[in-house]
């Protein structure tokens, strides 16, 4: 009843005519009682005669002449036909349809089919995992949930195909059941409460009839599905950790209020990050809900990820280096086939990364109205470089860090915009799950390492920035990684920028007496950069430096160098011979030397109080493959084999293959690099300058059986 209308219905799960005459009955008398009274002797009245299944002709016909008889509107209707009169669901669903579903914005231009990968969430409890399907009856019964991952696991998808399914299931069932209302909470910035939200989303999707949306919410017709709670911004911005979670309480009162307000009987389903809040208990008390609701999405396993490059059309082979996530796989295979297959078959991760990194830091972009992707990009590896302070390189990163950044970028404290970005920023998670504290880690090494590059060639490029943290002395003793160093190459090089850049700044570190980690890896930065052929006049030290892994090369860089009281885990002479270029080690402690199986004469000279652990086993070194009884092709083709599968997502120079082998057998190896990549083991691509070979990702487990049995193999 309202000012205008008065409404009275009666429902029934039986099909006889007596029932609804007996209900007729009743509802004239109930309208005529109501309407009679002076306050609503001016309304409109109706009264409904509501059946479970479409009403027999019997029953129509039975309440038509009761309402002819007493004078009043009287309709016989099921309570489909109630529902949609509440709200029509198949318009809201093709409306729906239409427009955009959370993150998934990539989509493959090798065809126009979605992808659509078997998917398994991580649930509360020691069972396990639940399916889609199991989801889906969870939130038919009235089930609620909580979905988390980390940046690009997968959340849109998942509630996308939790959409499609619920939606398929409401057309079947003649839409008796509850239908599906998927929320973009990106879209609801600023807003208090659940009407302002649903008539948002009614705007954004270009639904015309909000009332009808929010009356279905409120009578429970609908199962809501809210994605992205981590990307409603926060109103205020007080500076502590304290004050953050107020911030976030205050910001996520409409989502609460959503869930608090759903009838109990009604369905919901929330996802976003993890790590937007500082611990589970805080996230489960804000968007209220219980810990026995919360569910992960994983990464792909190699079935999963084989399905999805499978449906999407890809016929390139996957490098090492493509991550198991389908939003950062969704990226890949968006752009056009020859430039998808030039990103995947860049043979170094850090073509790979930096492209991933380039396509997070614009979509997020996409959230924010005055905010640039380059400043993003620069803030993330800004974090990336001060988290390397802490215990691991990928953190522990508190708020003081992630402010320093931002106002080290931007030059100016975050305002709301920047709460939200430094928040939610891509790429983080929250360290500790179970501790309210604001802590947060890179959710990828990767990544990290990635983003650690990008920050070291903006010092390489102007080493005298005062403000800049890889100025000062290193107050961390591990030298960056492989995937690090060539992905400040890739930057320099795109800039044109020489090898002399890189010199002035290891001349300004060595003039400041700063022989640490970063030394470390600017000699290994000008290690990647072309040689022009200058004459080194100075020798560079590095000294207390801990190397996860150091593979060395002939580069006149490493002659000039000495690495003093280092310690090395894995220190790969596989590419070196008795014309190269090594560094002196002195008082060094290396867990394991890859390539040799005893410092041959040539190389002893170079390691003066060193204490190596163990060598490799001599039949796993270039040497000991070259004095097995195999034919000469297929030696020379596992000694290529093992320089390129020893290391997990790393490429080789072409010179690189070459090295150890005899002036005699140097020749042979393009015809036999030609001849492994048309069986498929490895493939070549141009990085810059140089042309590389990494191996085929499908092929690593067959490239270490013949490793291990190396007197089976035979190229032809």
């Amino acid at each position: 009843m309202n000012h205008e209308e008065i409404h009275t219905y009666e429902f029934t799960t039986l099909g006889k005519k007596d029932k609804a005459i007996h209900d007729g009955e009743k509802l004239a008398e109930l309208l005529a009682a109501v309407g009679g009274t002076s306050d609503n002797a001016l309304k409109s009245r109706t009264g409904w005669f509501v059946t479970r299944d479409e009403p027999t002709a019997e029953q129509r016909s039975a309440v038509a002449a009761i309402a002819k008889s007493r004078g009043e509107r009287i309709h016989a209707i099921s309570i489909a036909v109630l529902h949609q009169r509440i709200c029509n669901s198949e318009m809201y669903l093709q409306a729906r349809g239409n427009a955009p579903f959370g993150s998934i914005s990539y989509k493959s231009k090798l065809d126009g089919t979605a992808r659509n990968v078997p998917v398994e969430l991580v649930g509360p409890g020691a069972n396990g995992s639940i399916t889609l399907g199991a989801m889906t009856n969870r939130l038919q019964q009235g089930g609620r949930a909580l979905l988390v991952g980390n940046y690009g696991v997968g959340k849109s998808h998942t509630l996308r195909e939790l959409y499609g399914q619920l939606r398929k299931s409401h057309f079947k069932s003649g839409k008796l059941t509850p239908f599906p209302v998927h929320i973009n909470l990106r879209d609801c910035a600023g807003l208090r409460t659940p009407a302002e939200i649903l008539r948002r989303h009614a705007e954004e999707i270009g639904f015309e009839h909000a009332d009808g949306l929010i009356s279905a919410w409120r009578a429970g017709s609908c199962v809501l599905l809210l994605d992205g709670f981590d990307e409603i911004v926060p109103s205020r911005w007080l500076g502590g950790a304290v004050d953050l979670r107020t911030v976030r309480w205050e910001a996520l009162s409409p989502i609460r209020r959503l869930v608090s307000e759903t009838p109990a009987h009604a369905s919901i389903i929330v996802a976003g990050r993890s790590h937007y809040f500082s611990g589970q208990p805080e996230m489960v008390s804000a968007l209220g809900f219980s810990m026995l609701d919360q569910f992960s999405v994983p990464d792909f396993d190699e079935a999963q990820l084989h399905e999805f490059l499978r449906q999407a059309g890809v016929e390139w082979s996957v490098p090492d280096w493509v991550p198991m996530r389908p939003l950062l796989l969704g990226y890949l295979i968006s752009i056009d086939a020859s430039n998808a297959e030039g990103v995947a078959g860049s043979v170094s991760r850090s073509d790979g990364w930096r492209r991933f990194i380039d396509a997070i830091c614009e979509r997020e972009a996409q959230m924010f109205s005055a905010v640039r992707p380059e400043t993003i990009r620069n803030i993330v590896s800004r974090v990336a470089t001060l988290a390397r302070s802490s215990t691991d390189v990928t953190g522990p990163i508190d708020m003081d860090m992630l402010r320093s950044a931002f106002v080290a970028v931007n030059g100016r404290q975050p305002d709301e915009e920047g709460v939200q970005l430094l928040l939610r920023l891509p790429g983080l998670a929250v360290a500790d799950p179970n501790n309210e504290s604001e802590i947060r880690k890179f959710a990828d090494r990767d990544m990290a390492d990635t983003a650690y590059g990008l920050d070291l060639a903006a010092y390489a490029v102007d080493p005298f920035e005062e403000l800049h943290p890889l100025g000062s002395v290193a107050s961390w003793a591990s030298a960056a990684s492989d995937l690090a160093i060539e992905v400040a190459a890739g930057v320099l090089l795109d800039l044109d920028l020489s090898i002399g850049t890189t010199l002035a700044a290891l001349a300004a570190r060595e003039k400041a007496d700063q022989f640490d980690a970063v030394m470390a890896d600017l000699i290994r930065l000008a290690v990647e950069l072309p040689w022009d052929g200058r004459k080194l006049t100075k020798p560079y030290l590095v000294s207390g430096v801990y190397f996860e892994q150091l593979v060395l090369s002939d580069h006149p860089m490493f002659r000039s160098s000495t690495l003093q009281n280092c310690v090395i885990e894995r220190l790969d002479l596989s590419g070196l011979d008795e014309q190269s270029s090594v560094p002196h080690f002195e008082k060094a402690l290396i867990g394991f030397v890859d390539g040799v199986a005893s410092l041959p004469d040539w190389l002893a000279p170079h390691f003066a109080n060193c204490e190596i652990d163990r060598f490799s086993v001599a039949t796993q070194t270039t040497a000991g493959i070259m004095t097995l009884s195999i034919d000469r092709e297929s030696r020379i083709a596992l000694s290529i084999l093992k320089k390129i599968f020893g290391q997990r997502g790393s490429a080789r120079k072409e010179g690189a293959l070459s090295r150890g082998l005899s002036l005699n057998d140097r020749p042979m190896v393009p015809g036999v690099v030609e001849e492994l990549i048309s069986q498929g083991w490895i493939f070549r691509s141009s990085s810059g300058h140089e042309t590389l070979y990494a191996g085929v990702k499908d092929r690593r487990r067959d490239a270490n059986r013949v490793l291990d049995s190396p007197t089976d193999f035979k190229l032809h």
